[in-house]
């Protein structure tokens, strides 16, 4: 008797979870359904009329309409994923200093979420409503139906066992419509590679050219408070010197030694500042000579190995050179390592079967490295990506630590 009542309590809970899931999938597509209606169609005529007023200008209106058909679109994506599990991320541009409206009608997602909306309309609806429909079938077969035969209708048998296949398989089908519609409002709503291209590429674009701009400004600091202060200063003693030279001999020998000595200190920063823009080491003699000059002054021993019998586009050896001195530096200052090696190979791409240019930095220190804490290894991963390169970290607590940078060759 247990056992009986184990498999009748077991199927009475079976039969209260379909039950659950059919009607789960009933009321969310009673949701789906009138948001695809209501919300669809007035957004779809305003869509319309402003755009197609531009000339006259409707355009005002436009950024406000296309705001709202991206909240539609950005419900339905957390929709798709919190009831279907279907993950569908947002695709659009940033604005990158762009005009609001260009930047907008220039977004190809946009065009996607248009599309998206006229289509959802009859696609949201049929999906929506048919859970409802299979489960209201059943309902209806299995109820309503046994009554008919009392009436001697011929049919009532067709329609019981309509009923019961509608009833048995609603707890199924049901969730599987509303999933098919998260994976529908995917192919029109997730981004496409090219739109993931432009976007990284934009982003990319950005940070490089704020880079740029704070590298000029670095340059401009360091000229005006350093060498040009330097060689005022010259001009200064010389001139003093040149109107001492006949009344005082020994002070205006003084202020010319003094003259000299700021010429040096100006001459030495201007090297300074010429080797953190282009180390002269490497534009003569290339990557692997100018990783070697790098590590002799290190205070550590660096061993370094390359297999590079080609030089590279200038900009990207300059990119790729500083990466690795930004990367032994943190070694140098963070790590307490006691060795580290630099070694620098050719390597086909796994993904794109490209040939590019692979930098690794290790060091036996204490690890935890992040990428992300500090504007170094940051700078240098978008420095490297205006070329298509990555920089990847491996740096477990305790060490040791690998770096590795990667640039297309071509």
């Amino acid at each position: 008797m247990a056992g009986l009542s184990e498999v009748v309590g077991g199927g009475a809970g079976a039969w209260r979870e379909r039950g659950a899931a059919t009607a789960l999938a009933v009321g969310r597509g009673l949701v789906l359904a009138p948001v695809s209606l209501l919300a669809g169609i007035p957004l779809l005529v305003a869509a319309a009329l402003t755009l197609g007023l531009m000339p006259i200008g409707g355009g005002v209106l436009v950024p406000y309409v296309i705001r709202a058909v991206r909240g539609l679109a950005t419900w339905e994506r957390g929709i798709a994923a919190r009831w279907s599990g279907v993950e569908i991320e947002a695709p659009y541009l940033p604005r990158a200093g762009r005009g609001r409206l260009r930047w907008l009608l220039g977004d190809p997602a946009t065009w996607r979420d248009l599309l998206w909306m006229v289509t959802n309309i009859p696609v949201g609806m049929a999906l929506g409503l048919l859970p409802l429909t299979l489960a209201g079938w059943g309902v209806v077969g299995v109820i309503a139906i046994p009554g008919l035969a009392l009436s001697d209708d011929p049919f009532w048998p067709f329609g019981l066992g309509f009923g019961l296949v509608a009833l048995a398989l609603a707890p199924f089908v049901g969730p599987a419509l509303i999933r098919a519609q998260a994976l529908w409002a995917s192919t029109l709503l997730a981004p496409t590679d090219v739109g993931e291209r432009i976007s990284t590429l934009t982003v990319t674009r950005e940070r490089v050219s704020d880079d740029a701009e704070a590298e000029m400004r670095r340059i401009e600091r360091d000229l005006h408070d350093g060498a040009q202060a330097r060689l005022a200063a010259v001009g200064l003693s010389l001139g003093m010197a040149e109107d001492l030279v006949r009344e005082n001999p020994d002070e205006a020998i003084a202020l010319l030694a003094e003259a000299r000595e700021h010429s040096g200190a100006a001459l030495a920063e201007l090297r300074s500042l010429v080797r953190g823009i282009l180390p002269p080491v490497l534009a003569e003699r290339g990557l692997g000579d100018a990783l070697r000059a790098l590590a002799y002054a290190s205070p550590i021993p660096v061993e370094v190995r390359s297999d590079l019998t080609e030089r590279l586009p200038a900009p990207r050896e300059s990119a790729l050179y500083f990466g690795i001195a930004e990367a032994l530096a943190n070694v140098l200052k963070h790590s307490g390592a006691a060795r580290a090696r630099i070694d620098v190979f050719r390597r086909e791409d796994r993904i794109t079967g490209a040939n590019g240019v692979v930098a690794e930095v290790w060091d036996d220190g204490d690890g935890g490295a992040d990428p992300d804490r500090g504007e170094g290894l940051s700078g240098v991963r978008r420095r490297l990506a205006a070329f298509d390169g990555r920089l990847t970290v491996v740096s477990p607590a305790g060490g040791p630590t690998t770096v590795t940078l990667e640039v297309p060759g071509e």
